[in-house]
């Protein structure tokens, strides 16, 4: 089953999930003592209900609380939680660090949350010079140094395998899964249910997310709904909302200032995901279609135009194909690793892509590098701005993008100026101080 959700699609509520076998236990054991004193006394009337029967049911229900996640489930944790285990690329850790609850994390789902930093050194330039790119890695591991000794659930036989011993070592309170995210695909609906399925037979209450890409034609509004049930599980519903309409307001500032562009005056760009990958299958670079959520960021949000008109995310395209659509822009998101620009101005295997008229004006732009991660996370407003101030750069010339993810570091994160300069560094972006982009 490889079909995503269309955001029109409702999905019922379904059965309560996510009870604790020990809870099934304590049930087990007050209706075995209910049992037998009213087998003792021969009193009790079996359609009534005694007093004490009722305070012990209402004691055990005021343990809890009933979340409804985003599959329409309603899922049973307890009212304080004090153990998260996690299963995403570190979009949870992320809100949950705006929240003030993410020391409760005991438990991570990727490996990309528990390595402090990646290396890459395969780019050789036409002079022979070789670039080596390190220090880069997940936000989450800047911020929150300590995560990466947390216990992580990854399978080391694979990426989308998941460790169940592990995880039920782990003793949650609840798990967060996010499906879309590289651990837990869009595109294998019918393999995530049987991991939630079996995980839930652990005793683990599972509370689900769906992200951007898991939608069809999505905006990135379904990530508020992520924040907000990400809140209400601490009772922060209020604070959530208030870490949506920030990272929102980037979003609505960038409409306001591109929306009288013409038709006839939008910029054209493409994304471009350069990859050794790509290159040993005879490609070029893979482009995501108009029906993404890059393609939303660049037409919606900054209203440019997407040089590549089919649809689909992942699409391989040779250097024929890419040289067709002659974008004014280019932009490189993390793909198999960091890519400079200079990759492909330079780099002795792209030679028939510096042809383009983006190579020839030097109009490309790094995207923030985000190692392991499939989908937004919580600093997707720098991508917003670096897409819309590389294709319309008057309309920003005010905003400095070096600056700019300094303040929403500090806001988002709570953290000093030193530490966001790290973070800034970790996302590969110091490329903007060089150039005060």
């Amino acid at each position: 089953m490889n079909d995503k959700f269309n955001n029109s699609d409702r999905i019922r509520i379904g059965k309560s999930s996510g009870y604790f076998k020990k809870d099934f236990v304590l049930c087990v054991l007050v209706i075995l003592l209910i049992v037998s004193v009213e087998g003792c006394t021969g009193q009790t009337d079996p359609g009534t209900t005694t007093s004490t029967d009722s305070a012990i049911v209402a004691s055990l229900d005021e343990q809890y609380q009933y979340i409804t996640d985003m599959r329409g489930v309603q899922v049973k944790v307890p009212k304080e939680i004090k153990r998260v285990a996690t299963i995403d690329d570190g979009f949870v850790e992320g809100v949950l660090t705006n929240l003030s609850e993410v020391d409760k994390v005991v438990s991570i789902g990727s490996a990309g949350l528990s390595s402090r930093s990646f290396y890459q050194s395969n780019i050789t330039l036409n002079s022979g010079t070789n670039y080596t790119f390190s220090g880069g890695s997940n936000t989450m591991c800047i911020v929150n140094p300590w995560i990466a000794n947390v216990s992580c659930t990854e399978s080391s036989s694979g990426m989308t395998i998941i460790n169940y011993e592990k995880l039920a070592s782990a003793n949650p309170d609840v798990l967060i899964i996010r499906i879309g995210d590289c651990e837990m695909s869009a595109t294998n609906l019918e393999d995530n249910d049987k991991k939630i399925s079996m995980i839930e037979s652990l005793g683990i209450p599972v509370i689900v997310l769906y992200s951007p890409n898991t939608y069809q034609n999505s905006d990135l509004n379904t990530m508020r709904d992520e924040m907000r049930i990400i809140g209400q599980l601490f009772y922060k519903e209020q604070e959530a909302m208030a870490l949506a309409d920030y990272l929102s307001d980037t979003e609505k500032m960038i409409r306001d200032r591109t929306q009288d562009i013409p038709d006839e005056e939008k910029i054209t760009a493409l994304y471009l995901g350069l990859s050794s990958k790509a290159r040993k299958s005879g490609g070029a670079g893979y482009v995501s279609g108009i029906d993404t959520p890059e393609s939303y960021i660049l037409e919606t949000v900054a209203n440019g135009k997407n040089a590549y008109r089919d649809t689909g995310s992942g699409k391989l395209l040779n250097a024929e194909q890419v040289l067709a659509l002659n974008p004014d822009v280019i932009f490189l998101p993390t793909y198999s690793g960091y890519h400079p620009p200079i990759e492909l101005q330079d780099a002795i295997y792209y030679q028939n892509l510096q042809e383009l008229q983006a190579v020839k004006d030097k109009r490309i732009y790094s995207m923030p590098y985000t190692p392991r991660n499939c989908d937004r996370r919580v600093e997707y407003p720098l991508d917003l701005m670096i897409v819309a101030k590389g294709c319309y750069p008057d309309r920003f010339q005010d905003i400095k993008v070096h600056e700019f993810a300094l303040k929403l570091y500090q806001d988002v994160y709570g953290v000093d100026r030193t530490t966001a300069e790290k973070i800034r560094s970790a996302q590969y972006l110091d490329w903007t101080v060089e150039y005060d982009f």
